[in-house]
């Protein structure tokens, strides 16, 4: 388990940064972490198969009860265009739906009228290889609010070192980051924004099961649906999980420099992809039929870890980089 000294240092370092996720630009953490074992090798023999999980995700609507339109004066915006190579996307960053209070103990920040500009393709295709999600906005939802499912905060030493391979997920119990009913909490900036699965929104419209629901695009222009898809006779509608669970060895760190302990779900690195565990892909995608095609690429989010994806099957459009 993780050390009590390093656990005080954590909640400390999340005071501290005050939830500036998602401005970290540090690219390939994640994606390289779960496709390869790291090179530490102390403690790697732990048998962590029976570590309980502080995976946390809220999936009850009537959480949020702030009608963020009535409350700053501003219609919620979305909308999109499309000429000939390019979609083109502008929303207002205000949510269509009920959020959660802001400030809050964990999120010290208000929302207030940041205007987001994208594009992306409208024909978007699978590249080589994947591309890590860090240093970009994911998605643009039809809510008009954005994806950012990673963090700003990450593992400090006893010593007060920064490891940045050791990225804290807000999905979890133990480092309050002040999220809502929408799994989304504010920015610094005032940036409203998703980690997870947007329970309110998903409610406000009527997501229960009975359809395929598109909700918005990833960076690289493919779609977004929210959990269910078509089953593999293309009529039963049927809800998937990613395939994502916890590592089952010792983080092998030292609590000083890197964290030790087994995986608990605290760290994005305290997971792996398991080829074979669902029909989804390491990007939270996979092919299949649509309401709009027959047999197409999307991406789902998910209830189960990480929720929203964390990487790109395709190529992103630039104007979602943070760089």
């Amino acid at each position: 388990m993780i050390r009590i000294t390093q656990t005080y240092v954590l909640v400390l370092m999340a005071v501290a940064l005050w939830t500036n996720c998602s401005t970290d630009n540090e690219n390939g953490i994640f994606v390289d972490s779960v496709a390869t074992d790291g090179d530490l090798t102390e403690g790697e023999n732990t048998d962590c198969s029976n570590t309980t999980s502080i995976f946390e995700i809220n999936l009850n609507p009537g959480d949020c009860t702030v009608d963020v339109q009535n409350s700053l004066g501003i219609v919620s915006s979305y909308s999109e265009t499309v000429a000939g190579t390019t979609r083109n996307i502008t929303l207002n960053g205000v949510a269509n739906h009920f959020v959660g209070q802001f400030p809050n103990s964990g999120n010290p920040n208000t929302i207030p009228h940041p205007v987001d500009n994208s594009r992306m393709t409208p024909q978007p295709e699978l590249a080589a290889k994947a591309t890590a999600g860090q240093g970009h906005t994911m998605s643009v939802y039809l809510s008009g609010v954005v994806g950012e499912p990673y963090t700003a905060e990450f593992f400090m030493g006893s010593d007060g070192t920064l490891n940045r391979d050791w990225n804290i997920t807000t999905l979890q119990n133990e480092v309050n980051l002040g999220l809502d009913c929408n799994n989304a909490h504010v920015q610094p900036t005032g940036r409203y924004h998703y980690h997870g699965s947007p329970s309110n929104y998903a409610s406000q419209q009527g997501i229960d099961g009975s359809a395929m629901v598109k909700i918005g695009y990833a960076a690289d222009g493919f779609p977004i649906y929210y959990k269910y898809v078509y089953a593999d006779d293309g009529t039963t509608i049927t809800e998937v999980r990613s395939g994502y669970q916890l590592k089952t060895t010792d983080r092998g760190g030292d609590g000083i420099s890197v964290p030790d302990g087994c995986p608990n779900g605290l760290y994005f690195q305290d997971y792996e992809y398991v080829d074979g565990l669902s029909s989804l892909d390491m990007c939270n995608g996979r092919f299949g039929k649509t309401p709009e095609s027959e047999s197409e690429y999307f991406y789902v989010v998910t209830d189960n870890f990480p929720s929203a994806p964390l990487c790109f099957s395709g190529t992103p459009d630039d104007s979602f980089s943070f760089r």
